[in-house]
């Protein structure tokens, strides 16, 4: 490895501290560093910022220093160039994120000489069709959510999978995700756990104005295909990517979902399986 791009938040209080200490050991290893540009500046060393656009460029591994926020923003930006992503939890929950700040020090060693395992995580993409142009791309890891805007207000919603319709239903929204982002906010609104493993993508209604719609997997393989219209004239209707992206769409607008082209890269070394973790922290099956 010759080149180490690092996304960090700034948000969490141990940030500056941790990031200084893994920047001055990569660099005594004789390792480039690159940050982005507000960590850089923040940290008084500008002349390691890179644009979001270049700090991918040639990189042999991204480090991810922060919470599963910063895990989700650091694939969007390290997937398309196939890079490795490990993730050190600065912050309390850490689903994602591989590593506690307390570990991290000791693993870089061994993710530095390839003593690690990589997996794949399934990552969604899509665009907005405006008529026959597209008016947006994006890209995600854990989900894709079209909701309303400001005003809470119902939102009537048409779904196909595959090129046959799903149903028309009201509701507040609808969450598509991946499985990776099936604990995340389609957990929250009474969808199914699924292995991050598992070839799927997850359709789930939020707060549907009926008892009989519920969440659905559906394979991999389809294209989701959403058209939201606003139950009032005024009413802003908003595609969100991973919590962290939003785009507003128009009426008419048809959003389009399907499994990337491109894959998250997770470094894994010896930490808790999925299974633990959606035992130990989601309290899954947990006795009170």
């Amino acid at each position: 490895m010759h080149k180490i791009a690092i996304v960090a938040s700034l948000r969490k209080r141990e940030a500056p501290r941790v990031v200084a200490d893994v920047v001055r050991w990569l660099e005594g290893r004789g390792l480039q560093v690159r940050l982005q540009r507000k960590v850089a500046e923040h940290l008084g060393r500008p002349e390691l910022g890179e644009s979001d656009e270049g700090l991918m460029r040639e990189a042999s591994l991204a480090l991810a220093m922060g919470g599963d926020g910063t895990m989700l923003a650091t694939a969007r930006l390290a997937a398309p160039s196939g890079i490795p992503i490990l993730g050190c939890n600065l912050g309390g929950f850490g689903f994602l994120t591989e590593l506690p700040e307390s570990e991290l020090m000791a693993a870089l060693p061994r993710v530095l000489e390839g003593k690690c395992e990589v997996r794949d995580r399934m990552m969604l993409e899509g665009e907005v069709m405006r008529g026959s142009q597209v008016a947006q791309r994006f890209l995600g890891l854990n989900d894709m959510v079209i909701t309303q805007g400001a005003l809470s207000r119902l939102l009537r919603l048409e779904i196909e999978v595959g090129g046959e319709q799903l149903g028309a239903f009201s509701a507040d929204g609808v969450i598509v995700s991946t499985p990776t982002g099936s604990t995340a906010y389609s957990l929250s609104a009474g969808g199914p756990v699924m292995s991050p493993h598992v070839e799927a993508l997850l359709v789930t209604p939020i707060c549907a104005h009926t008892l009989s719609t519920r969440p659905m997997v559906v394979p991999s393989s389809a294209e989701i295909e959403v058209r939201a219209h606003p139950l009032q004239p005024e009413q802003e209707v908003m595609v969100t990517i991973d919590g962290q992206e939003g785009f507003p769409l128009q009426a008419q607008d048809v959003v389009r979902l399907r499994k990337a082209r491109v894959t998250a890269h997770l470094v894994h070394l010896s930490g808790p399986s999925f299974f633990v973790k959606v035992r130990t922290k989601l309290g899954w099956a947990s006795r009170s």
